[in-house]
């Protein structure tokens, strides 16, 4: 994993480089800007990838030291609850430090030409560590309070992501022009509760200004004009109460088990007979989901989910409507959250289908379903299918969303507009009309997001079989996923100005497709050479075009893994 990581950052200063060096201008202005460029990138991604492996890496300490036999053992040492709990949080980090220290030779080569200073170099270095010590220290206190497990380790990593994508937006609501018609916006007071926020300050310091004074007291005033050393304190200081606070939960776990609360008393049967249940169609895919997923958090955490997306998309459309947002507010609030939606659900689909089959090898089910007259094609299409429909309420939201929009631009095309300019070949005077959205790749959303949810669950079924553990599994699928759809979202550089062949790579990936619905001017400019309709249309074909792509590669996954499934699993037999 460490090798891994350093080869994809060594990857991209390698191609930012030579992208430098292909423009022909060898000026020592263009080379530092160059420079700068590059090492921007390279800290973004650097942050994405602590941002990524740093929940998954502490989610393996969770699960592990959740087992109540491990504190036992930790109790009866002369080590004292502090020093339990130092020694996992700074055993855990250790992980990530090496990661980053992997990384500084990297950062340090583009001062080769200029443009970057030392101390920001080492400023990015701080922020990635202070989000691994923040996330290293509440998963701490999640094990210490033996509430952890494989679900509270995915809900830890769902809660992560959410405070992220919120928190961003939030501050893009919040933002405010230094000046009028200016592109530059000041940094506002969710600023330093962000790192990617604190990095943009840092890097970007030209369109997102920190003010020198603030009208705000002490000491959010303070954290506006000090967006770096506020993070900072703001971590260390969240880290040290969290420690201290796990710290005088050790102790408890030495005592007996607490009684079952009275609100799980409350719902349930009061005999131990129950109703028999009938299974219809697929065994697999019956009990993958009718009975696996029954518990009251898995209910909330899914029907919460489609309420509460639900109910945004009715406020912004309301506000739409009522003249409220403006189209341009209303385009940007909409692919936020179709966008947060997507990632919630991949990664929904990833976790639970990664975690499917290893989880079964753990507890020795799989091993009893394997003496049954199931066949591995009907055990696979089993979990594949009652996972697919599981999921399908929340893979759905973002498709009706979207939807919603394409209808609204086709009951109202004349007021649906958006301010932005682009002046195509047939009518080199007059500006295009640009709609609030594309209609029919909107309308066909469902055709992308669907296949490319079900090919994240043959994906994430894959490397259950082949994986000893449930967190193993989880990362790889991923890691993997991260590395196919930021390689689709590469190849839409090189090919916006293709045409359908642009269209086609922009529709593999949802959120390229997204963007290319919604913001088609700036993102594939040239499928508006020939108009509206047009553009629709090349957009509508790539949509259908992209969704058998998906089907076609589930499918011939699917088909490879039942081939191997008996040798794979007879070869992991009996590893816990």
């Amino acid at each position: 994993m460490r090798s891994g990581y350093v080869a994809i950052l060594g990857a991209v200063l390698v191609f930012g480089l030579l992208l430098i060096t292909s423009t022909g201008r060898f000026s020592l202005r263009d080379l530092a800007a160059g420079s700068a460029n590059v090492f921007v990138n390279l800290s973004v991604l650097e942050l994405l990838l602590i941002w990524l492996l740093t929940p998954l890496f502490m989610a393996s300490a969770i699960t592990k030291e959740a087992n109540p036999k491990t504190w036992d053992i930790l109790l009866t040492t002369p080590l004292s609850p502090l020093q339990i709990v130092l020694g996992n949080v700074f055993g855990r980090l250790f992980f990530i430090a090496a990661l980053l220290i992997g990384a500084l030779p990297l950062m340090v080569t583009t001062q080769f030409f200029g443009g970057v200073p030392l101390d920001t170099i080492l400023l990015t270095q701080l922020i990635a560590f202070c989000l691994a010590l923040a996330i290293a220290a509440a998963a701490i206190a999640m094990s210490v309070t033996r509430t952890a497990g494989q679900k509270a380790a995915v809900s830890f990593f769902v809660l992560t992501v959410l405070y992220l994508l919120v928190t961003y937006a939030f501050d893009s609501f919040l933002r405010m022009p230094i000046a009028n018609g200016s592109n530059a916006n000041w940094t506002t007071a969710i600023t330093p509760l962000n790192p990617f926020l604190v990095l943009e300050a840092l890097l970007q310091p030209a369109q997102y200004v920190t003010p020198e004074t603030s009208t705000y007291p002490w000491p959010i005033g303070w954290a506006v004009t000090h967006p770096v050393a506020a993070w900072c304190w703001f971590t260390i200081f969240l880290s040290t109460i969290t420690v201290v606070w796990s710290s005088t939960q050790v102790r408890k776990l030495g005592q007996a088990p607490i009684q079952e609360s009275w609100w799980k008393k409350l719902f349930d049967s009061p005999t131990t007979e129950r109703k028999s249940h009938y299974v219809t169609g697929n065994p697999i895919a019956w009990r993958e989901r009718v009975t696996r997923h029954r518990n009251i958090g898995s209910l909330l955490g899914r029907w919460g989910f489609v309420a509460a997306c639900t109910l945004t998309v009715i406020i912004l459309t309301t506000l739409y409507f009522t003249r409220s947002l403006s189209p341009e507010s209303f385009r940007l609030a909409i692919v936020v959250l179709v966008c947060c939606e997507l990632l919630i659900v991949t990664f929904s689909a990833l976790t639970m289908s990664a975690s499917t089959i290893a989880k079964e090898r753990e507890d020795g089910s799989l091993d009893l379903l394997l003496t049954t007259s199931i066949t591995p094609t009907m055990y696979l299409g089993g979990k594949l299918r009652g996972l697919i429909m599981h999921l399908l309420p929340m893979v759905l939201v973002p498709c009706a969303t979207m939807m919603i929009v394409g209808c609204i631009v086709l009951i109202d095309p004349e007021g649906a507009v958006v301010s932005d300019l682009f002046i195509t070949r047939k009518t080199d005077a007059n500006p295009l009309v640009i709609p609030l959205a594309l209609y029919l790749p909107a309308l066909l959303s469902p055709l992308v997001v669907i296949p490319y949810i079900a090919f994240c669950t043959t994906l994430g079924l894959l490397w259950s079989m082949r994986s000893k553990g449930s967190i193993g599994a989880i990362v790889s699928s991923i890691l993997l996923v991260l590395v196919v759809t930021g390689g689709l979202g590469l190849c839409l550089v090189p090919s916006s100005n293709m045409g359908i062949v642009g269209s086609v790579f922009a529709s593999l990936s949802p959120i390229n497709a997204v963007f290319s619905t919604f913001m088609p001017v700036s993102t594939l400019p040239a499928i508006l050479n020939g108009g509206i309709n047009s553009a629709n249309i090349s957009l509508g074909i790539a949509c259908v075009v992209s969704g058998v792509l998906w089907s076609l590669v589930s499918f011939g996954l699917l088909r490879s893994m039942a081939a191997s499934f008996v040798v794979t699993v007879r070869r992991l037999a009996g590893v816990n």
